[in-house]
């Protein structure tokens, strides 16, 4: 009489650690939260209401003037900003002029 030996085939999924599923199951998490944590300051960083772009008074120029003080810009990315912010409102201005007119 003979006896055979049952050897059980591992699966793909059986043969990995447990620990690996973990660390995954972790990892997707932190892609999630970082994800929401991303788009939540997108949303507030360039939202319309954005209290220093509309503060009464120039509020980006002081804003801009804040951080030439406090050194967390040079005097040459501040003139450059500064040139740009000017440039681009002008711009803006005066595309407001030329549509009023053209509605009159």
């Amino acid at each position: 009489m003979s006896i055979s030996t049952f050897t059980p085939t591992l699966t793909f999924a059986q043969s990995i650690d447990p620990k690996i599923w973990l660390y995954f199951a972790l990892l997707l998490a932190m892609i999630f939260v970082g994800a929401i944590a991303i788009f939540t300051l997108r949303k507030n960083l360039f939202s319309r209401d954005n209290d220093i772009v509309n503060a009464p008074g120039g509020g980006l120029l002081e804003h801009l003037d804040e951080m030439k003080r406090t050194g967390q810009i040079t005097k040459e990315e501040y003139d450059a900003t500064r040139s740009t912010i000017i440039k681009n409102a002008s711009r803006q201005l005066q595309d407001s002029i030329t549509d009023s007119d053209t509605q009159e």
